[in-house]
């Protein structure tokens, strides 16, 4: 399912909690991915909040993955 990506869990602490942490490689790059299946998915830890709107996470990792190949693809300033 998740063919070309390579996960490796653990999970962060921070004052408000705990946040599930993914380490996502997109290319030669690793990016810390936060979230799981239930919250959404997000590259900053702070999306992950129960306090912060929905909108500001991605549904699925797939959906993550491709945002970051669309970044890591595209000529600097034009993502």
């Amino acid at each position: 399912m998740y063919e070309g990506k390579k996960l490796m869990k653990t999970t962060r602490s921070h004052l408000e909690g705990a946040v599930k942490t993914q380490l996502l490689q997109v290319g030669l790059e690793v990016f810390p991915v936060y979230g799981d299946e239930k919250t959404g998915w997000s590259v900053d830890a702070g999306d992950c909040y129960p306090q912060m709107p929905s909108w500001f996470r991605y549904r699925s990792l797939d959906e993550l993955f491709f945002a970051l190949v669309n970044l890591n693809i595209s000529p600097e300033g034009q993502a």
